[in-house]
């Protein structure tokens, strides 16, 4: 390991050899970071946090954060306990200023082998997400989401609680995923649907006001 002196790890923290940690980062107690992996500087990895290896971490990236989980009480809210995990698996890359919350207790947030996540991204709590994954800026996946493997986020793409996106599907840029979505489908549009139907839809649109007809 080769913190920089402004680098602080917790007691109980497992730092593997070859890890490189930036000045500011924080990782706390429960903390584990795999060999060859990366932290940039401000990032705070928190919670029962697992970084598999050769993992490079943006910096100003929160992860272990307490995931956005309330149930209303006497007509307040009442944040609900989250006490899982995060686990990172090898070869993930992750961009600046991204947040990925903590599971509820007895459950885990998954990010899959080879995924990358571009800059300012959050993943919520119980978030599970595929191998080979591609998440562009500003997405955002609200929890209990799963996606499979080799699934393509285009930029500011989000994604409702509990959906399930197959693998190898794509939703392109600034569609809202209410629904579940099939294995290899191509998605587009608030709300999200079968990205040929959305071309025909935007080309009648076009032909009816698009010239002020």
């Amino acid at each position: 390991m080769r913190p920089t002196e402004s680098a602080r790890v917790e007691p109980g923290a497992k730092v593997e050899p070859g890890v490189v940690l930036a000045p500011f980062v924080f990782v706390g107690p429960e903390v584990e970071i795999g060999p060859g992996s990366v932290v940039e500087p401000n990032v705070t990895i928190t919670g029962r946090t697992t970084i598999g290896a050769r993992v490079h971490i943006g910096p100003g990236t929160r992860i272990g954060c307490a995931g956005f989980g309330y149930e209303k009480q006497d007509g307040s809210h009442r944040l609900l306990e989250h006490d899982g995990r995060v686990i990172v698996e090898d070869d993930v890359d992750i961009g600046a200023n991204c947040t990925i919350a903590r599971a509820k207790t007895g459950r885990e947030t998954r990010i899959g082998r080879g995924t990358k996540i571009d800059c300012l991204v959050h993943i919520g709590h119980n978030v599970v997400i595929g191998r080979d994954c591609i998440l562009a800026g500003q997405v955002g996946i609200a929890g209990s989401a799963v996606l499979g493997d080799r699934v393509t986020l285009a930029g500011q793409v989000g994604v409702s609680d509990h959906v399930t996106i197959g693998d190898d599907a794509v939703i392109y840029a600034k569609s809202a995923v209410f629904r579940s979505v099939p294995a290899g489908a191509h998605y587009s549009g608030i709300p999200a649907r079968p990205h040929s139907e959305m071309k025909r839809f935007w080309a009648r649109l076009w032909r009816r006001f698009g010239r002020g007809e």
